[in-house]
């Protein structure tokens, strides 16, 4: 089986977005934006309740400083920038979650942030480090099978290998991949509609990464 998972609290002030927690419905994870590239403390804590009530896995979806660009552009951060804004972010997260008695699993990256940790490995690495000093049973969600292996072995960090879900083509393409994926990521209602159809999803943890299918 798969983990269904998609992004939620992107909204800020007043721009707002109903569809993403409609899509929540059908997933078993939910990643929730931090405040850099979107998200304020209002769409968090909704996105939190949202999760207690339907008892899905919590994520922290982090990206650059860049509200302004919806987190697209890359933003040129030095070593100690790279860690503190990864810190900074899954912090904000966790800390909604422990005031409603929850705890995150997992942390997703978006945008070119996303991008860069997919085919930046030295950058890949340094994430991963700042999300392991945060908390070592953390899952990273990758794109790329290659980094996964490669964080798994030189810094330990567990990781879920994610594919973007399109239409039912995806799931005859995944069962023909030699590394099958932990969680599908879905972007809009329609698809994860679709999905569930046909697929039950399960939600990725330390215990079960790697022995989804």
């Amino acid at each position: 089986m798969f983990d269904f998972n998609c992004d939620c609290a992107q909204e800020y002030g007043v721009y707002k977005n109903e569809q993403e927690l409609k899509t929540a419905e059908f997933m078993s994870s939910i990643n929730i934006a931090a405040g850099f590239h979107a998200g304020d403390p209002l769409s968090i804590k909704k996105a939190m309740e949202f999760a207690k009530e339907h008892n899905v896995s919590i994520g922290a979806h982090i990206g650059y400083q860049d509200i302004q660009g919806f987190g697209s552009r890359k933003v040129e951060l030095t070593d100690e920038e790279i860690e503190t804004t990864v810190l900074y972010q899954i912090g904000a997260i966790a800390s909604f979650a422990q005031a409603m008695g929850l705890e995150i699993e997992h942390v997703r990256l978006h945008g070119a942030m996303k991008n860069e940790l997919n085919e930046n490995i030295d950058f890949a690495k340094k994430v991963a480090c700042a999300v392991k000093k945060f908390n070592p049973w953390l899952n990273l969600f990758v794109n790329n099978p290659e980094t996964k292996e490669i964080l798994e072995k030189e810094t330990g960090i567990k990781c879920a290998y994610e594919v973007n879900f399109e239409d039912y083509g995806t799931i005859r393409q995944i069962r023909e991949l030699e590394v099958k994926p932990d969680t599908l990521h879905f972007k809009d209602l329609e698809s994860a509609k679709r999905a569930s159809e046909v697929l039950k999803p399960t939600p990725v943890n330390y215990n079960r990464v790697g022995g989804q299918i």
